[in-house]
């Protein structure tokens, strides 16, 4: 058996990205009449049961592909990077608590390993996105109750490093070469956006992030970035 392979992402191309944000943009408004059409429907179907679990499914569904456009709109969309200075573990430990509770996703077993504190001239919203995308896409490809080992580490003094190591599935080898590609579907016939979102900002950041995973024994996705911006 090949041992693992490493894998690093390169500037996704703007044509994708324009593309993208026009697919986003024209399906919005449809979901969002959709959705209400689908809420109204179950206020009115209260007395049927049947009815109502179908329109239940229905909603959740919108909910869901809903989800799925906002991921598209953050790929697509030009973004802009504000940078100030704050501490990154700080940041870090909060995201964790969030994850641990599970506010934006079921609770997970997160482990965190850092340093005691890192000052750092970063945009913490753009950093918040890197380290969001990674830790739900690695919970979409593990099974309960999601271990995670997060690392933050500073290689040098110009430079911080978060690494997030999950116990899944691994990648299979015939999707690594399109990991980052937007919209390719890579888990339940869902667009594969997380990794795409992640790499446009870290990118923005002046950073990269590199994938090592096996299948079967699990992925480390690292994300290496500046500490201060480049002159």
């Amino acid at each position: 058996m090949s041992g693992p392979t490493s894998t690093s992402n390169e500037s996704p191309p703007l044509d994708a990205e324009w593309l993208v944000n026009q697919i986003a943009h024209t399906l919005r408004n449809p979901i969002f009449a959709a959705m209400v059409q689908a809420e109204a429907l179950m206020v009115r179907a209260e007395k049927s049961e049947a009815t109502t679990k179908a329109m239940q499914l229905v909603h959740r569904q919108l909910k869901r592909l809903e989800g799925d456009l906002e991921e598209m709109l953050l790929y697509g969309r030009p973004a802009t990077i504000n940078r100030r200075r704050f501490d990154l573990v700080r940041l870090v430990e909060q995201l964790v608590d969030i994850y641990q509770i599970g506010e934006t996703e079921a609770p997970a077993q997160v482990e965190l390993i850092s340093c005691g504190s890192l000052d750092v001239d970063l945009d913490p919203d753009a950093v918040r996105i890197i380290l969001d995308r990674r830790v739900v896409t690695s919970r979409q490809h593990s099974d309960r109750p999601h271990r995670r080992r997060l690392e933050l580490t500073a290689p040098d003094a110009r430079s911080a490093c978060l690494t997030v190591v999950d116990e899944g599935e691994g990648i299979a080898e015939e999707v690594k070469e399109r990991m980052f590609l937007p919209v390719d579907p890579q888990h339940s016939g869902r667009p594969g956006l997380g990794l795409a979102v992640a790499s446009k900002f870290a990118h923005m950041l002046g950073g990269r992030i590199e994938i090592e995973s096996e299948p079967g024994k699990g992925t480390t996705a690292r994300c290496t970035l500046p500490v201060t911006p480049d002159p």
